[in-house]
């Protein structure tokens, strides 16, 4: 099998000087054809005066020939009269005179000599008549052949222009290799020039001039597009027409013609006739399929590197992926190994302690340790946007203030943050753990940034978005709140990938690529949006759009702050709890009953269903996550259905199904819970179902069972499988 040689641009000059020559042919032969026409049409003004000066010329001889009906009555009453016509010799010595004298000579020599009267007055008049007659005929016949004489040489001047434009025509016709054709129109003729039946493989003698049978040429598959294009001009009135078509030639090959024609009009501006020219365009379509198979192999080529480009991109960004989620696992491990062994240092010493007030302090410590590590997992959670936040209302100026002492520590050496805000910008409705943590990865990178130092602006101001022309498709008041560096900036064609996550602009080891990532995470949780303007050498503003507390709704999640102020004992309940994690319900149960509540375990959906049948509880605390079946949320639902007036609390350690708890509007305690956060969550619940935490009756005083929900007594969930 030959090589392919590769597409050199000596072919390509080739490819492009052949479609050029066709181009310059297809003028040419426009150009002739136009000047074809003009001169028909010129030649048929000439041939219309030329008919003209005809019918006038008759109209003259008409004339005349009145005029000799006229003198030969003339001659009749001259006749009649006694005086001859030689008598009158001598007084008219004009034409007319000598029209008598031959008139009389032409008379019978034998006739009787008659005498008559004829006023001298009579002949004059009719002898200048005839001269006015004669002079006129001679002035017009003079006229006429003057006119006649200089539209012959016209005519013979457009015919010699014809002559040579279609020596030109025929001339470009044969050196583009084109064939002349026209199709009348309501009638089944053709004419056509000898170069288009050696085009068609026709003999110009013995063809039939007709449609039938240039139609009869064409490739099977390319006929209907042909008659489709005539019918188009001949019975449409399409002006132009333009078709390409096959032929198979005698040895079994196909060539390729074009044919290109225009629809002429009469002198009325009727559709007379359809003329045009075919041409071959063979080599214009193997070329083509040169090309096109050239492209094909080049769009593979392209494909191919760009394959293995992306796959070293995919490859190197897998590569940064993992050293940032290496630094990731590290910088996590060193902080739960930091609270663990705080932990387990604690509980050792907890053993050995000897007095009251050494175990509480070593106490206090493992419980802020244990707190430490319960922030790292909400901060993990909520930035993989599996922790929902919790967004209170929050003065955005007062805090602004109390950012100074935040940000010192990040900060270095010749930095300084200045604070600034248009007016009173009110509350906005945020996580503010959350938003700290935003601020100070945002500030890390100003810093970093700024390696000389500099002044960092953090500002705020009101704004209205409208979703017609938000990006985003935000809508409402926002509060803007502005981060502005002196930095040397980021290039702009890697603006679009900032919020990708483990991208990052520097050196590798200094950066994470987490850092912008969890700032935009944190603004579309809170219902807002990032907006990042950056200029190479003059620095980066990122500001966050917050939205306004005014009018917000709050959200479902129960608040985990500081322990409630004091207050009396809580009334106690019977509560069913609903763990399948033996540990943990073990400390949750304790922690219940600490709070003077009556507890019951089970560790399943199915298992809480058929408790609920059979004991009539006051509370139910589900965990979000059961293993084999029904989760907590398809629990809650059920219940909520089942038995609308019962209490009902999750909780969860795992931050995924945000959005199904958020549907269903379940109310969410996030593990880990101390005794404080537990009391508050069963207040908040209590207190939106309207119930007082007031006594009731021990499970003695119960009853044993509940009314059915269904027809045969037994709890169903909603048919619906596990999400």
């Amino acid at each position: 099998m030959r090589r392919q040689e590769p597409y050199s641009m000596n072919e390509a000059g080739r490819d492009h000087a052949t479609q050029a020559g066709h181009a310059r042919q297809n003028s040419a032969s426009k150009r002739l054809e136009d000047e074809n026409e003009q001169l028909r049409l010129s030649l048929g003004s000439v041939r219309e005066e030329a008919e003209a000066f005809a019918e006038e010329r008759a109209e003259l001889e008409r004339k005349l020939d009145v005029r000799t009906r006229a003198l030969r009555q003339a001659e009749a009453q001259l006749a009649m009269h006694r005086s001859k016509p030689q008598d009158f010799r001598g007084r008219l010595g004009t034409p007319g005179a000598r029209l008598l004298d031959v008139m009389a000579s032409r008379r019978d020599r034998d006739a009787p000599d008659e005498e008559g009267r004829i006023a001298l007055e009579e002949m004059r008049v009719l002898a200048e008549e005839l001269e006015a007659g004669n002079a006129a005929l001679s002035l017009a016949n003079q006229e006429l052949e003057q006119r006649v004489s200089s539209r012959t040489s016209e005519l013979a001047a457009a015919r010699e222009a014809l002559h040579r434009s279609e020596e030109r025509l025929r001339l470009a016709l044969t050196f583009a290799g084109a064939g002349e054709w026209d199709l009348r129109l309501g009638e089944n003729r053709a004419t056509w020039s000898k170069e288009w039946c050696a085009l068609h493989g026709l003999d110009a003698a013995s063809a039939e001039p007709c449609r039938e049978t240039w139609t009869g040429r064409v490739h099977p598959e390319d006929l209907l597009a042909v008659e489709a294009a005539l019918e188009r001009s001949l019975k449409g009135g399409q002006p132009d027409f333009a078709v390409e078509y096959r032929l198979r030639d005698a040895r079994g090959g196909e060539r390729w013609l074009a044919g290109r024609g225009r629809l002429l009009h009469d002198a009325h501006g009727h559709p007379m006739q359809l003329s045009g020219l075919s041409f071959d365009i063979t080599a214009r379509k193997a070329a083509e399929r040169v090309l096109a198979r050239r492209n094909l192999l080049l769009e593979e080529e392209v494909e191919a590197a760009m394959a293995a480009r992306q796959a070293a991109q995919t490859q190197r960004f897998q590569t940064m992926k993992m050293e940032a989620l290496g630094q990731l696992t590290g910088g996590v491990a060193h902080d739960f190994n930091n609270v663990l062994a705080v932990l387990i240092s604690g509980m050792t010493l907890l053993l050995r302690a000897d007095s009251e007030e050494q175990r509480n302090s070593l106490l206090q410590s493992m419980m802020q340790a244990a707190r430490r590590g319960a922030t790292l997992t909400q901060r993990l959670l909520t930035f993989a946007r599996r922790q929902p936040l919790q967004s209170d209302p929050l003065e955005l100026q007062i805090w602004m203030q109390e950012m100074h002492g935040l940000a010192a520590p990040v900060l270095r050496a010749g930095m300084r943050l200045k604070t600034e805000a248009e007016g009173d910008v009110g509350p906005v409705l945020v996580d503010r753990g959350e938003l700290e943590q935003a601020m100070l990865n945002v500030l890390v990178n100003a810093r970093d940034a700024m390696p000389n130092g500099g002044t960092v602006t953090l500002s705020a101001r009101k704004v209205h978005v409208q979703a017609a022309s938000d990006p985003d498709g935000l809508d409402g008041d926002f509060v803007e709140l502005g981060v502005e560096d002196e930095g040397h900036g980021i290039p702009p064609e890697m603006l679009p990938r900032i919020f990708e996550p483990f991208f990052t602009t520097k050196p590798v080891g200094k950066g994470t690529g987490l850092g912008l990532p969890q700032v935009y995470g944190f603004a579309r949780q809170s219902g807002g949006t990032v907006r990042v303007a950056s200029e190479v050498g003059k620095g980066t503003r990122i500001a966050l759009l917050l939205p306004c507390a005014k009018g917000a709704g709050q959200c479902v999640t129960v608040p985990q702050g500081e322990a409630p102020a004091p207050m009396a004992q809580d009334a106690p309940m019977l509560v069913l709890v609903v763990e399948d994690d033996d540990q943990v319900a073990a400390m949750t149960v304790e922690l219940l009953r600490t709070l003077g509540h009556t507890v019951q375990r089970v560790s399943s959906t199915d298992e809480a269903l058929h408790a609920l049948e059979q004991t009539q509880f006051d509370f139910l605390l589900a965990d979000v996550m059961l293993g084999g079946g029904p989760d907590g949320i398809e629990l809650a639902v059920a219940v909520s259905r089942l038995w609308p007036n019962l209490p009902l609390l999750l909780a969860s350690g795992y931050g995924g199904m945000p959005e199904r708890i958020a549907a269903a509007k379940l109310p969410l305690l996030r593990k880990p819970f101390g005794e404080d956060e537990l009391r508050q969550a069963i207040r908040a619940v209590c207190a939106r179902a309207g119930r007082a935490l007031s006594p009731c009756p021990g499970p003695a005083a119960r009853p044993t069972g509940r009314s059915g929900p269904s027809a045969d007594g037994a709890a169903r969930l909603p048919s619906q499988g596990p999400s």
